[in-house]
C-alpha cells in the first residue's frame, strides 16, 4: 500500500491515531522581511550545488498540481478543459530488490483501493505536466524498508527507478521521498530514513538527474501518541529528522486545515504550530516549499456537508460557505507565504467512492466503515461555484504558471 499513508498491515496500530487522519492547518502570514527571504532564497538555489534541478518557477510564480490516482486526474482533465494541466500526483513504493513486487504504477498498474495508478496513462494524457512522486518507504508492522535500502537490499530496484525517472527528462519530477517522515502512521525512525534519503537522492545525482527535485516533506501531525520521535513541538524535531542541504531541494509540507474547527477533540499542539516551524525551518535553509498535500477533509463538494474529520457526522452547507470558509484562506495562505511556497498539490477526489477512505455515516474513524477517517468529495468540478472560484484563481497567470515545461 503507498498511497498517503495506508497499509493493510499497519491498520490496528493506526486506529489509535485514526482520529482525525493527517496533517493540518495553514499558517499565518510572513512577516515583513518575507520579501528580503525571498531574495536569499532565489540567490541560495541558484548558486547551490543543486541548482540545476530545483525546477523553482520562475518569476515569482508558483505551480499547481492535481492528483492523487490516475482516475480522478482524468476526470480532471475530461471535466475541465479550462485549466491547463501543469503538474500531476501520483504514488509510488520501494520496498523490495525487484520491479516485479514494488515500484507499482510505474511499471505496472496497480490501486490500492484508492483508484488506478498508471503512471504511462497520466503520463500520455498530460504530456506536458511535472510529476509529483510520492515515494514510500513506510514500514509499520512490515520488513524495515529503510534500513534495507540503506544496506544495498534495494539497490537493482533503485536503479530501476533512477533510470525511469531520468528517462522522463525533460519532464519535471518532484519526488517526495518517504513523504510525511514524521507521521506516526509510516513508522519511519529518524537515523534509517535519513540514510535512506541520503541514498536516494545521491543515486540521482550520480546519474545527473537534473530533472528531478528531491522533496523532504513532513505531516506536521499534531498529536504523537507519547512517541517522542514524532512530536512537533520538540525544539529539535525537524533537524532530528533533516537529510542535510547537501540532498534536499524542496521542503514539503501537507496543509488538510487552517484550524481545528472539522476536528472533534484538542490534540496535544496545533496543526499551524507544526506547519509554521516546516516554512520557518524552509526559510532558514533558504529551500523553496511544496504544498504536497492538500484537500478540505471532511467536506463534500458535490453533496454540500460538512463534518469532522474524526466522524461522519454531516450537516448542510452550501458551495459559498465551503469557499470561504476553506478555499479563500488556502489561497490566502499560499499568497500570504509566497517567498517560499512556490508549489501546490491538491488532491482532486472523491474519496467517499474509493474503498480505502470511505467513511460510513455515524462511523468514527478507525472502526469498520470508516478505517482511514473522514475524506469526503473534494472535487472542484462538481459544483459550478467552486468551479468558477477555482479557475479564477489557477489561471491567473500573473500569480501561477500556465505549463509544466516552465
Amino acid at each position: 500500500m503507498t498511497t498517503r499513508r495506508t497499509t493493510s498491515s499497519n491498520k490496528q496500530r493506526r486506529k489509535h491515531f485514526l482520529m482525525g487522519i493527517l496533517a493540518t492547518c495553514v499558517m499565518s502570514a510572513c512577516n515583513d522581511n518575507s520579501s528580503q527571504k525571498s531574495v536569499d532564497i532565489k540567490q541560495e538555489t541558484t548558486s547551490s550545488s543543486s541548482s540545476t534541478k530545483n525546477l523553482l518557477p520562475p518569476d515569482g510564480k508558483t505551480l499547481m498540481i492535481i492528483g492523487q490516482d490516475s482516475d480522478t486526474i482524468s476526470e480532471y482533465v475530461a471535466n475541465m478543459p479550462e485549466d491547463n494541466i501543469e503538474g500531476v500526483t501520483l504514488y509510488s513504493q520501494l520496498k523490495s530488490n525487484s520491479t516485479d513486487t514494488t515500484l507499482f504504477g510505474i511499471f505496472q498498474s496497480a490501486n490500492w483501493q484508492a483508484g488506478d495508478v498508471s503512471f504511462e496513462k497520466t503520463l500520455l494524457e498530460s504530456p506536458d505536466a511535472a510529476l509529483a512522486l510520492g515515494l514510500s518507504l513506510d514500514q509499520c508492522n512490515q520488513a524495515p524498508h529503510s534500513q534495507n535500502l540503506t544496506d544495498g537490499k534495494y539497490d537493482q530496484a533503485l536503479k530501476e527507478l533512477v533510470n525511469y525517472l531520468t528517462s522522463l527528462a525533460p519532464r519535471k519530477v518532484f519526488l517526495r521521498i518517504g513523504y510525511e517522515f514524521d507521521g506516526p502512521w509510516n513508522c519511519y525512525e529518524p537515523a534509517s530514513y535519513k540514510t535512506a534519503f541520503r541514498k536516494i537522492a545521491l543515486a540521482l545525482d550520480e546519474a545527473n538527474a537534473n530533472n528531478v527535485a528531491t522533496v523532504w516533506q513532513g505531516a506536521a501531525w499534531p498529536d504523537s501518541y507519547g512517541n517522542d520521535i514524532y512530536n512537533t513541538a520538540n525544539p529539535d524535531h525537524l533537524d532530528t529528522w533533516y537529510p542535510g542541504d547537501d540532498v534536499v531541494d524542496w521542503v514539503g509540507v501537507s496543509v488538510f486545515y487552517r484550524d481545528l474547527s472539522q476536528w472533534n477533540y484538542v490534540p496535544p499542539t496545533t496543526p499551524d504550530a507544526g506547519q509554521q516551524a516546516l516554512l520557518e525551518f524552509a526559510r532558514n535553509k533558504q529551500k523553496p516549499v511544496i504544498i504536497a498535500e492538500a484537500a478540505p477533509q471532511g467536506y463534500r463538494i458535490e453533496g454540500l456537508t460538512q463534518s469532522p474529520i474524526q466522524e461522519n457526522l454531516p450537516t448542510a452547507t452550501t458551495a459559498e460557505a465551503i469557499w470561504q470558509n476553506w478555499y479563500q484562506p488556502f489561497f490566502d495562505f499560499i499568497d500570504d507565504n509566497k517567498d517560499v511556497i512556490r508549489a501546490v498539490a491538491y488532491i482532486n477526489a472523491n474519496w467517499e467512492s474509493q474503498g480505502m477512505w470511505h467513511c460510513s455515516p455515524g462511523i468514527a474513524a478507525g472502526q469498520q466503515g470508516c478505517n482511514q477517517g473522514n475524506w469526503g468529495d473534494s472535487r472542484v468540478h462538481v459544483n459550478d461555484y467552486i468551479k468558477q472560484r477555482w479557475l479564477e484563481q489557477v489561471n491567473n497567470a500573473q500569480r501561477w504558471v500556465q505549463s509544466g515545461n516552465y
